[in-house]
């Protein structure tokens, strides 16, 4: 297979896995105490947004000649807006943890209900597992992965193209349409980049080199980067880096598929977990 000239894409899905969550009565009282924690976080925010309004009130209120009381107010406004977005971040980090929980309660139930429910969450893209939520988290407690950071994004379908897992670079993001603007990595033969607007589940975080990375053992399913390519593909770990001592810096040992067997290495931020296939 020619990989050092052409991008030979390859279908696979949007979604990561979902991690198996179990824990039988343990796992109950967990989702109970993150239950109430998110709601007392929510009526919080109430709480907070009714002294905000409060504040802004008085603000206007403020007779003129009374510099003191305006700047006393206005840092008082400041405070309530840091707490507020400091509660809606706990309550957006509850919700996601909740929705790990329910995920892995749906994983294992096989009935014709549990399946469906799972099939609608995820089409609607609402499932969180715990790995990406400690991979997202040191970024933004959101989720949304930053402006510039680098991605595995995967490129629309079209006449003339196929659809494939490109390296780019974050442009934009809309949390309106729950939609990221992407750039390659790689310039066409004119010099320019093309950008792709993709929908959120089609674009991976890559972990900046001082971040925590999962380590994925031998026989694993990956989507790793080709040498000396801006393309991901499909492969099995050969090798983990804590087990590989024959190179100077971390690497994967992996087997890329349709790749005559052929043993490569990929740097550790480089190497992410399959996508399911769809």
């Amino acid at each position: 297979m020619d990989r050092k000239n052409n991008r030979i894409g390859g279908t696979v899905g949007i979604m990561p896995p979902a991690a198996s969550i179990v824990g039988g009565d343990d796992l109950l009282q967990d989702e109970a105490v993150i239950w109430k924690r998110t709601l007392a976080d929510l009526q919080r925010l109430t709480e907070i947004i009714d002294a905000s309004d409060g504040i802004i009130a008085a603000l206007d209120k403020v007779a003129e000649g009374r510099p003191n009381r305006s700047a006393t107010l206005c840092q008082e406004a400041a405070e309530k807006a840091r707490e507020e977005v400091d509660t809606i971040q706990r309550i957006l980090e509850g919700v996601n943890l909740l929705l790990a929980i329910r995920d892995g309660d749906l994983s294992s139930d096989n009935t014709a209900e549990g399946k469906r429910k799972k099939r609608k969450i995820e089409a609607e893209g609402l499932v969180f597992n715990s790995k990406k939520i400690r991979r997202y988290s040191s970024a933004d407690p959101n989720g949304i992965i930053p402006v510039g950071r680098q991605v595995a994004a995967r490129t629309p379908k079209d006449k003339n193209k196929v659809e494939e897992w490109i390296l780019a670079r974050v442009l934009s993001y809309s949390a309106e349409k729950n939609k990221y603007v992407v750039e390659d990595d790689e310039a066409d033969d004119y010099g320019k980049k093309m950008t792709y607007p993709l929908n959120a589940r089609s674009v991976i975080m890559i972990a900046d080199d001082q971040e925590d990375m999962p380590e994925f053992p031998a026989g694993h399913t990956v989507l790793a980067l080709y040498p000396s390519t801006t393309c991901f593909y499909k492969a099995v770990v050969v090798q983990p880096p804590s087990k590989n001592k024959d190179y100077s810096s971390p690497v994967y040992r992996i087997k890329f598929d349709d790749d005559e067997g052929n043993e490569r290495t990929a740097p550790p931020k480089m190497v992410l977990d399959m996508p399911k296939l769809k």
